[in-house]
């Protein structure tokens, strides 16, 4: 197999038959691009792009963290507790413009190790289960009080 991978031409060859055997999906035309790639691949810079991507996802775990830890302070006034809400929700006064609201929690981070990413998910669902319960509590309120009238 190592004979026949050497040369250039042999590349070539190589590479039209692996792409001309099966459909692929684009993922799969993308790996086998980059599997049979002649020039230089720059593994310095996949390794920085990498890290950044793990940081990234350290910043979130940090940030989702301290807002649990918030959330879970009894002593905090419903509006400071209305405040951090609409802070991770990125819902802002009109007229400032912040950039868009981050969707998933695993966005430009998806490269992160298994566990890394299981990580994340998981303090996100207890962040989702705080501010469901919070809802829920106001509702039921609400409508005690709508009872009451």
């Amino acid at each position: 197999i190592l004979s026949t991978v050497t040369g250039v031409h042999k590349y070539k060859w190589l590479k039209q038959n692996v792409q001309g055997l099966y459909p692929q999906s684009a993922l799969l035309n993308t790996i086998v691009e980059f599997a049979l790639k002649e020039e230089p691949v720059d593994v310095e810079k996949m390794r920085k792009c990498l890290l950044k991507q793990l940081e990234r996802a350290e910043v979130r775990l940090e940030g989702i963290d301290t807002i649990l830890k918030l959330s879970a302070k009894s002593f905090l006034l419903p509006s400071v507790q209305y405040a951090v809400f609409c802070g991770w929700q990125r819902l802002i006064p009109e007229g400032a413009n912040i950039g868009e609201p981050l969707t998933d929690c695993l966005k430009d981070v998806d490269l992160i190790p298994p566990f890394n990413r299981m990580l994340l998910e998981v303090t996100f669902g207890k962040l989702y289960a705080w501010a469901i319960q919070n809802v829920r509590n106001i509702l039921l309120d609400a409508s005690a009080k709508f009872k009451e009238l």
